[in-house]
């Protein structure tokens, strides 16, 4: 049976109350100092097991519906208190954070005493997992980065736009200049997730501290940005044009970062995942390594060819390709739902030649799906394979 030291991690504890560890659910009883108790929420037990609980004491019918998985739906039991309960035995094959939402008498409900974040364009509940393939996410006795939010005027965009930025712990007393890592996120979500969901805070602290990654910076932005006056998002090249345009400069203005292309990346999740794949090949002068993670090197249903793909151009002339970029890295997960997308992809790359470019990294993970999990341990990987001379 599976024992996790680490369950009662700070990053297992997500609480919904500034509490540690978090109380009760509570409600006013009959006068204004009578409190009625209740033990709700997301609790993850020693053995990996999950238990969920729902206050609904009128309720008919209550389950746990997870988004990525729906054979993993809980139909959960009420108990002399009025709380549903349900309990998600441990699997390997079903870990790291897990998106669900209760389903109650038919609605769809967030629960605000359970852990959240954003995804699929609102705030949802979910459920953190421990997985053995990621123990680089648990925080550890070592220095600790910051993580700060910075507001940027974008002249692209004509209007005020929030990224965050995490600098290593060495950062304030250093002196020195830092390469940069630009990391997107997928589609529907925004620039919260690689810090709340992706923990790329943790994954980095641990990697410096064990001398596994050269330090470095990581900026995340909102990729689902439109320009002024636009009726929806992502219209023409307007993440790319605020980014190089507005980000960057504002980035090289404000922290002290190495402002040469081969102390620069780009990388990102599904859509972030496109989007780094277009503005990474399409600036040479400017990106010498590019992670397309749980993604696509074309946009879906798109041409098949380099020829239809102009970003791709650049790969077709081997020398140059090897010459600009000293990491091209793609991975995804084996239950993805986008793995057809990525086979595609494998047989242009076969067609063409590309696969065979020493300077390319392919990776499928077993049992991983489309979602937070993989992206771990995919950031973790690639973050130990850039900025090393």
């Amino acid at each position: 049976m599976y024992q996790f030291d680490s369950y009662n991690n700070r990053i297992y504890d997500d609480r919904a109350t500034a509490f540690a560890p978090q109380l009760k659910q509570s409600f006013a009883g009959e006068t204004p100092q009578q409190r009625i108790f209740v033990d709700t929420g997301v609790k993850l037990q020693k053995n990996g097991d999950v238990h969920f609980g729902f206050y609904a004491p009128n309720a008919k019918q209550v389950k746990v519906v997870f988004g990525i998985d729906q054979s993993k739906n809980l139909d959960m039991v009420q108990d002399e208190t009025g709380v549903w309960n349900a309990v998600l035995s441990y699997d390997p094959a079903f870990c790291g954070p897990k998106a669900f939402y209760y389903e109650v008498d038919g609605l769809q409900i967030t629960c605000p005493f359970a852990p959240q974040y954003f995804s699929g364009s609102y705030a949802t509940n979910y459920a953190d997992i421990p997985d053995p393939n990621a123990p680089f996410v648990v925080m550890r006795h070592v220095p600790h980065g910051t993580v700060s939010i910075e507001f940027y005027w974008s002249a692209q965009l004509e209007s005020w736009q929030r990224c965050f930025v995490y600098t290593p712990a060495e950062y304030q007393k250093s002196g020195q200049d830092y390469p940069v890592l630009y990391l997107q996120h997928g589609a529907y979500e925004n620039e919260t997730s690689w810090v709340y969901a992706g923990r790329a805070g943790h994954i980095l602290d641990n990697l410096i501290a064990d001398g596994d990654a050269v330090p470095f910076i990581i900026v995340m932005n909102d990729g689902m940005v439109q320009p002024k006056d636009a009726q929806a998002p992502l219209g023409g090249n307007a993440f790319a044009d605020m980014l190089l345009s507005d980000c960057i400069p504002f980035i090289e203005g404000r922290y002290r970062v190495k402002t040469d292309k081969w102390s620069r990346a780009i990388a990102g999740f599904s859509m972030g995942s496109m989007q780094a794949c277009q503005i990474g090949l399409t600036n040479p002068d400017k990106f010498a390594y590019v992670g397309l993670f749980s993604g696509f090197m074309r946009r879906l249903g798109g041409d098949s060819l380099p020829e239809g793909n102009p970003h791709l151009q650049i790969m077709t002339d081997r020398e140059r390709f090897l010459a600009e970029y000293k990491v091209f890295y793609r991975g995804i997960g084996s239950r993805d739902g986008h793995k057809a997308a990525f086979d595609l992809d494998d047989v242009m790359c076969k067609e063409q030649g590309f696969d065979t470019y020493p300077n390319l990294t392919r990776r499928v993970f077993e049992n991983y799906y489309h979602d937070w999990a993989v992206l771990r341990i995919m950031l973790n990987e690639f973050a130990q394979m850039i900025f090393k001379g």
